[in-house]
Formats: structure tokens, C-alpha cells, sequence
């Protein structure tokens, strides 16, 4: 199979793959409305806004994209030089070899210049970019391996990427080094460009030796001062110089031969040649293919993400462009992990041990659910924990350098999950953040919250339900025994802030703090648990503070909680 067929079958790959990405930005979405728009109707509104975008004093913003975000990349500078300087060398470098080199027949041909690999400045160049290429990717590698302590995870399809590139890179840097050391090149070269014979042709062959790093097994170093003389003579004469400069400009290549001669020489320098060729090419189409299936369509997918985030800002009006910039955003995402760095939740890793709290890895998850695609109860579980341990900060938002509203996503992947009847049950404490942004999907939250008091109301005893006295009992002891000190002096009661916001506190909370205490006192810990006070517990820690026996009351209530979350979750209650 030519090498024509496999580049214009991964061409074919690389337009449908493209297109299908296109499809799912128009077609997909978390939506917790559930509201199901046509394909048409989406990618309708889409190129309205294009136009209106165009046509309009957005079209400034729009060029401040291209160069702040996309060329110069200001987020990542801002936040991470190294990160920046990594991006840069991988992707300017990359960019600068496909039109300088891999189409450069074409690039060349728009300054109506011809394109010769073997003059200035390709041949130069060409080994600069690489070089930065290879730098770059050198970094990003050391970067992934020195980030696990900072809980960045990588996935098969990161090494992938790297590994891809890094191949294309110094394949190419092998290939260029056998030709160059290449007998069986030279002797090509000779044979149609040779105009001379003899001894010239051995002074010839001598300096290309000495100067050009050829292998050659009729010539040894040292050579004679005047063989070398009238070889470069005999160089200039046969006009090698218009079609070739030194290869030393070459600078990487060149030092390369040096080994890959001999080497190649060994094995057989045509099939040493053949088989790097093919090894470049077939990596070169290998990403072409790939890359609109793999988290490379950022390179594509990121330019307009960032574009849509600098005009339509964090906020939009427009609710069907909000879902189509939803997954874009999604397919824009390179798991860099910028987001899980800088999150102010990622702390909560440590104690949960799940990896849906760092914002990289619940991107990558909900991928899958804006696909439609099934998830157990178990993962659901796992996701709603992540989703719901979430300041709402919007640090992920603000550094992510592709430009995605990661905070709407959050909420609008949590309030779906709700919508499947599947509640949280930590949702009844306050420290729920984005309870805050509920008022989009005020009716969703209300159902949820009122499903989960219902659980806890089927599953414990309230102060009020009991009918019989209160008499001592032998439950399990909390590990925190700082109650066995509570004297009922009520002032935790009488200075907690929440008390003092209601009319009739016994009846909104069921219990006040010093009740609490004291049903731990006598072993009630069932009657403790099933407290609505613990829920509406602001965690001032003023009742902790101000306690004369030092009972400490906040982190007894957090205790509570997680006791109270753990027998719901076990099913308990059933």
C-alpha cells in the first residue's frame, strides 16, 4: 500500500472524525431541564450568534481571543510559567514544521519561492523547530511524572499524545541523520547530478565525507589537506552548492550521523532509511487520524472555546448557545490539569479517596454523560459526592486555558443527576455551595432537598415523636467523649446564632445544642443523630468557643453528620 493510499485514508478518518465532533457539539448536553432542542435549531442559533458576533463591536473581543488566548496564551502565563513555556514549545513548534515543512511545497509557493529541503532555511530551521518540539515534550513529561504529589492524574490517551509526537519528532531527527550519513544517498545524488569522474569523484566523495558527514567505506579520517582542497573544488564546480547546503545546518541531524552511519551502515542504510520513513509517515498519518478522537482536538476545539467564553463572558441570556458552548468546552478539555491545582475543594481528596472531587477527572466523566452513556449506582454515587463537594469558587474557571465555564458544567451536571431521582444525601447541610446558584433550577432543588428530609425522617426518632421517657442506653460511644463534661448550662443554646433566628427554634430544629449534648450524655446517640439541628448548624464554632467545660460541640455535630449520612447510605432505614 503507497504511502498516498494510508495519507488519503487517514485524511478520510481525520474529516469524518472532525465532523462527528461537530455533530456532538450541536446534539448532546447536560441539561437539567431535560428539554430535548433539535439539532437544527441549535446549530441555527450558533451561526446566528456567529453573525451577530461578526457584526457587531464583539468582533474587537473576538481578535483579543486570537491573540491574548490563543497565540499568547495569557491564562497559562499568568498562572504557570513553566506550564506556558511547555505549551508554547510543543505547539508553536509543531505548527511551524507542518507549514514549514510537512505542506511545504505549498507554504513556499504562496512566496513564490520553490521548496528545496536541502537549502537554507528549511534545513536550519526545520532542526530548530524539532529540537523545541522534543524540549517541550520533555517538559510536559516531567511535568506529569512531578505533579502526581499535586493529584494530577493521567490517562493512557495523555502518554498517547506525548508518545505520538515524541516518535514524529525523533523519527524524523533519525531519518535525516541516515540520509545524511547515507552511502547509498549519495551515490544516488552522484549518479544523476555528477558531472565528473576519477580522481575529482574521489576528492568529491572525500570532502562530503569530511564536511557532510557522509559514511562512506572507501574513506577513513583523516583525510589529506589536498584531497579536501580538490574536493571543494570539485564541489563548487558541479554546482552542488544550489541545491545543497552543508549539512551542518543541520546542527541535530548531523551530530546524529555520527552514530546512525556506522549503525545504519551495518544493518543496511536503504533499509535503515525505508524503515524510519515509514515509521515517520505512519506516525505522522497515525495522529492525523487520531487526533479528532482524542483529547488533541483541543487544537481545534479550544480556539473557539476560548473565543465564545471572551464574548459571551461567564453569564449568558441565550440558553441554547450556553449548551452548545457546554460541549465545546467539554472537547476543548486537555486534561492539563490546571483546574485540580488550583481547586479549593481538592483538599477533601485526601479524606473521600475520590478522584470525581478533582475538577480534571469529573470533566473527563461527563464526557460519558453527556453522551447518554449508562453509569452504575455505584459511580453515580462517587460523581454526586464530587459534584457536591464544590465551593463554587470558580478558580478551575478562571485558570482553565481553554477557556471553560467549568463552574456552570458542575452545576448543571449536578442538578441533572438529581433530576434522575438519585439524591444527595449531604445536601441537607449548609455547607452545600452551590446551593447558592439553585435559582436556576429552584423546583429541581426543592424536590431533591424535601426527598432526603424524608429519608432521614423514615429513618431516625425526632424529640417530638417519642412518647415514653428518655431513660439511659448503651449505644456505641462516640470516639469525640468531650459531652461527658456538658453540665446543661445552656449557653451553647442561648449564644448560637442559628437558635436566635427562629420564633419557635424547638419546633424548627427539634432539638437546641445543649438537648443534643445531653441525649449523648445518656447514651441516646440514635436521638442525636436525627436532629435537624445538625444540618442547620452554621459551624461558627461560637457554642465550641464559649463552652465553660469545653465540649466540643461543632465537631461533635460533624461527626453526627457523617454518622447519619453512613446509615442512610447503608440502607438502614429499609
Amino acid at each position: 500500500m503507497s504511502y498516498k493510499i494510508l495519507f488519503g485514508i487517514a485524511l478520510a478518518i481525520f474529516i469524518l472524525g472532525v465532523l462527528f465532533r461537530f455533530s456532538i457539539w450541536f446534539s448532546q448536553s447536560i441539561d437539567p431541564t431535560r428539554e430535548k432542542i433539535p439539532f437544527g435549531k441549535r446549530l441555527t442559533q450558533a451561526f446566528g450568534g456567529i453573525i451577530s458576533t461578526v457584526f457587531s463591536s464583539k468582533i474587537f473581543q473576538l481578535i483579543q481571543s486570537l491573540f491574548a488566548d490563543l497565540l499568547f496564551q495569557k491564562r497559562s502565563f499568568n498562572k504557570s510559567k513553566y506550564r506556558w513555556i511547555t505549551h508554547v514549545l510543543i505547539f508553536a513548534s509543531f505548527l511551524l514544521l507542518f507549514f514549514m515543512h510537512a505542506i511545504g511545497t505549498f507554504t513556499f509557493e504562496l512566496f513564490n519561492r520553490e521548496y528545496i529541503s536541502t537549502l537554507n532555511p528549511s534545513m536550519v530551521l526545520r532542526n530548530l523547530f524539532g529540537l523545541l518540539a522534543v524540549a517541550g515534550i520533555a517538559l510536559a513529561i516531567y511535568r506529569r511524572l512531578k505533579m502526581r504529589s499535586q493529584r494530577m492524574k493521567s490517562y493512557a490517551s495523555d502518554w498517547t499524545a506525548l508518545i505520538l509526537i515524541g516518535v514524529i519528532m525523533v523519527s524524523g531527527f533519525l531519518l535525516e541523520s541516515t540520509k545524511i550519513s547515507s552511502y547509498s544517498v549519495y551515490q544516488a545524488m552522484y549518479d544523476e547530478y555528477g558531472m565528473v569522474e576519477g580522481e575529482e569523484a574521489q576528492a568529491l566523495e572525500a570532502y562530503w565525507v569530511a564536511e557532510n558527514g557522509l559514511h562512506s567505506p572507501n574513506f577513513t579520517k583523516p583525510i589529506e589537506p589536498e584531497m579536501l582542497e580538490l574536493g571543494k573544488e570539485t564541489h563548487e564546480f558541479s554546482s552542488c552548492i544550489e541545491c545543497h547546503v552543508s549539512n551542518k545546518n543541520a546542527f541535530i541531524s548531523f551530530s546524529a550521523s555520527k552514530f546512525m552511519g556506522p549503525l545504519a551502515a551495518g544493518i543496511g542504510d536503504e533499509l535503515t532509511i525505508a524503515f524510519l520513513n515509514f515509521l515517520h509517515l505512519v506516525a505522522c498519518f497515525g495522529l492525523l487520524a487520531w487526533l479528532p478522537f482524542s483529547k488533541m482536538f483541543h487544537v481545534i476545539s479550544a480556539p473557539i472555546s476560548l473565543a465564545i467564553n471572551r464574548v459571551m463572558g461567564k453569564e449568558s441570556d441565550d440558553p441554547i448557545n450556553a449548551l452548545n458552548r457546554q460541549l465545546i468546552g467539554l472537547s476543548a478539555c486537555t486534561h492539563c490539569g490546571a483546574c485540580t491545582v488550583e481547586c479549593s475543594s481538592q483538599m477533601f481528596y485526601e479524606s473521600f479517596q475520590n478522584d470525581f472531587i478533582l475538577p480534571s477527572e469529573k470533566v473527563q466523566f461527563l464526557k460519558k454523560i453527556a453522551a447518554g452513556k449508562e453509569i452504575d449506582t455505584a459511580t453515580r454515587k462517587r460523581l454526586q459526592e464530587g459534584l457536591y463537594i464544590c465551593t463554587s469558587c470558580d478558580r478551575c474557571t478562571d485558570i482553565c486555558p481553554s477557556g471553560i465555564n467549568l463552574r456552570d458544567l458542575f452545576v448543571n451536571s449536578r442538578y441533572y443527576l438529581l433530576g434522575d431521582g438519585k439524591v444527595e444525601t449531604s445536601m441537607l447541610s449548609h455547607f452545600s455551595f452551590p446551593l447558592s446558584l439553585a435559582r436556576r433550577y429552584i423546583s429541581k432543588h426543592a424536590q431533591a432537598l424535601h426527598a432526603v428530609q424524608e429519608m432521614f425522617k423514615a429513618t431516625f426518632s425526632s424529640l417530638k415523636d417519642l412518647t415514653g421517657p428518655i431513660t439511659l442506653s448503651r449505644e456505641k460511644w462516640l470516639e469525640n467523649t468531650s459531652y461527658n463534661s456538658c453540665y446543661s448550662c445552656q449557653r451553647c443554646t442561648n449564644i448560637c446564632p442559628v437558635v436566635r433566628n427562629y420564633e419557635s427554634p424547638a419546633e424548627a430544629l427539634d432539638m437546641m445544642p445543649h438537648q443534643i449534648i445531653y441525649s449523648l450524655g445518656i447514651g441516646n446517640q440514635n436521638l442525636a443523630v436525627g436532629s435537624q439541628m445538625i444540618w442547620s448548624c452554621s459551624t461558627c464554632y461560637l457554642c465550641q468557643e464559649h463552652c465553660p467545660n469545653g465540649v466540643e460541640l461543632t465537631d461533635i455535630f460533624y461527626r453526627l453528620k457523617n454518622m447519619a449520612i453512613n446509615k442512610i447510605e447503608a440502607g438502614e432505614n429499609k
